[in-house]
């Protein structure tokens, strides 16, 4: 499948989805609410993945029974269809999608979270938000490297999306790494993995161009170990949980080397 056919199909596919998830949500009640939109947001994303030609492998899990923050590194612009084909979570993103022609469209469907970093109230209403959603039984996932990064390294996280979490006293923090592990079919190494990522200057449409220009992708997915929050404020949830994530990322490049020989 071409590129510019990939691109309408997978454009099709998302807002069809999208509107059907709106519909058969409307009845139920707020907590029900939350886990549909998850398990359908899975089975579209599942459905997306394919049009793009994505696999993925997952080691390790997400707890259940837990109100759960899980924390994963940011690499491109599709990391939340390919995270979101695997769990069953919610995301959090910048108040700005809201806006979005077609985005936001989808990201009322799924129920993204918004976050307003500049607004003191409307940040506290996203940390009840994340709570709410975590205590109904669906885990939220955030990116706090803020921005996405050519991969060979972690950006320091951000503190803010961890106030939700901070002290929680039945609260855990989730570490997740993720990358390409192959490209057409051909195995990655240290360098070659930053081919898929999406930096500055490219723009996110170009970057998406791309992507869908590599041939059929395989992911991934190492879990870490829950964080437990109580007792540690948000700087010191980050400041473990990156920790975590980094340990995640080198068992990965250890992998890595040792396939590559």
């Amino acid at each position: 499948m071409g590129r510019i056919l990939k691109s309408v199909w997978f454009l099709l596919v998302m807002v069809a989805y999208s509107v059907h998830m709106l519909v058969a949500g409307r009845r139920l009640d707020p907590t029900a609410k939350a886990a549909h939109k998850a398990e359908r947001q899975r089975k579209g994303c599942i459905a997306l993945t394919r049009i793009l030609g994505f696999t993925s492998e997952v080691h390790g899990r997400i707890p259940e029974g837990m109100p759960s923050l899980v924390v994963a590194n940011h690499i491109g612009t599709l990391d939340p269809w390919i995270l979101a084909s695997r769990f069953k979570v919610a995301f959090v993103a910048k108040a700005e999608m809201a806006n979005w022609p077609v985005i936001s469209l989808v990201c009322r469907a799924v129920g993204i979270i918004f976050a307003h970093r500049s607004q003191v109230m409307k940040t506290n209403g996203t940390v009840n938000e994340i709570q709410e959603r975590m205590h109904s039984g669906v885990s939220v996932l955030i990116f706090p490297e803020g921005t996405t990064s050519n991969g060979q390294q972690l950006l320091p996280f951000k503190t803010g999306g961890f106030q939700a979490v901070a002290g929680m006293e039945d609260g855990y923090v989730i570490p997740m790494y993720f990358h390409a592990r192959t490209i057409a079919g051909r195995l990655v190494d240290e360098n070659t993995r930053e081919t898929i990522t999406w930096s500055s200057p490219q723009g996110m449409f170009a970057n998406l161009w791309h992507i869908m220009g590599l041939g059929p992708l395989h992911f991934v997915v190492r879990i870490g170990e829950p964080i437990a929050a109580s007792g540690k404020d948000r700087k010191e949830l980050a400041r473990v949980s990156q920790k975590a994530v980094q340990d995640l990322m080198d068992e990965e490049l250890t992998v890595l080397k040792e396939l590559n020989g």
